[in-house]
């Protein structure tokens, strides 16, 4: 009897220690290969963190310097959605993925609570990964869109390019049942692009609220431009997930984005999703009738 219980009690521990283990891999400094894949490294990631800051604060200085007329004619943010969303009714989406870890770690907390959500992947790691996005496909009907072949910012390449990048990576979206969405990088776009898009069938996706989650560091802070950028109050410099939360509440509803490869989208998707249903919000997909008018 004695050595039943302590045999219990081993495998008790051995499975715990795995568990915490498997979890603590989300949150690791060095990021460790898995099945031989590459996922992103934390000096990977300060690198397209600061790239995703340069191309917010030039939207930002765009808009302050320039003409919005002028900027809505040459279609360049064509991801801002101005039209308002449907009422208590919230979609997430999630960008650059598919990433090993990361992406398996969303689908759990996904299904835990019963959430559809929208990946916006890239086209280069959807032919690096696709164990990863048939289990996409595979859990609860999410959607996997096209989010470009290598994520780019269309405005410093030619039309051409911006045309490949479409084309080379729709060619590894293979469910051809689901509605084709598409989303820029940074969302920044072009006139030519959403007539190629629109020509091929393409809805354009943009945010009703930008998560920001590159923006607030390490100590979970955010500097005083980029919260002007990401539209961030003063009371919420130090606080993700309430910036988040605040920004639902003040659009009642809308679609969320975040991005599968920064840490505080890991770290803080549940409290976010609990938050949120608490203030008796829904969470519906983008392919809800009522979501339809905020694409396109």
């Amino acid at each position: 009897m004695t050595k039943f219980i302590t045999t219990s009690i081993f495998h008790i521990l051995l499975i715990s220690t795995v568990s915490i283990f498997c979890h603590a891999l989300v949150f690791a400094s060095e990021t460790i290969p898995i099945n031989n894949a590459e996922p992103v490294t934390p000096q990977k990631l300060e690198e397209q963190t600061a790239i995703i800051r340069k191309h917010h604060l030039k939207r930002l200085d765009d808009k302050l310097t320039n003409d919005l007329k002028v900027i809505d004619e040459n279609c360049k943010y064509e991801s801002d959605i101005s039209t308002r969303p449907p009422e208590n009714h919230v979609v997430l989406t999630f960008d650059d993925g598919p990433e090993p870890i990361q992406t398996e770690y969303i689908l759990d907390i996904l299904k835990r609570h019963h959430i559809s959500a929208t990946f916006f992947m890239i086209g280069e790691k959807v032919k690096q990964y696709p164990d990863l996005v048939a289990k996409v496909y595979a859990e609860n009907h999410q959607v996997v869109a096209n989010h470009s072949w290598s994520h780019p910012n269309f405005h410093d390449i030619s039309t051409n390019q911006q045309f490949e990048q479409i084309l080379k990576s729709e060619t590894f979206f293979s469910n051809n049942s689901q509605p084709k969405l598409f989303r820029y990088p940074y969302g920044n776009s072009s006139c030519e692009t959403n007539r190629l898009v629109h020509s091929r069938g393409y809805k354009i996706v943009g945010w009703h609220i930008d998560s920001c989650d590159w923006a607030f560091d390490k100590s979970g802070a955010i500097d005083f431009k980029e919260a002007v950028s990401c539209g961030v109050l003063p009371q919420y410099h130090n606080d993700y997930v309430a910036h988040v939360v605040s920004a639902v509440r003040a659009r009642k509803g809308g679609i969320i984005l975040m991005h599968e490869i920064h840490p505080n989208t890991i770290k803080k998707l549940e409290e976010i999703i609990i938050q949120i249903l608490a203030d008796g919000f829904i969470f519906g997909t983008i392919l809800d009738d009522d979501f339809i008018p905020s694409m396109r």
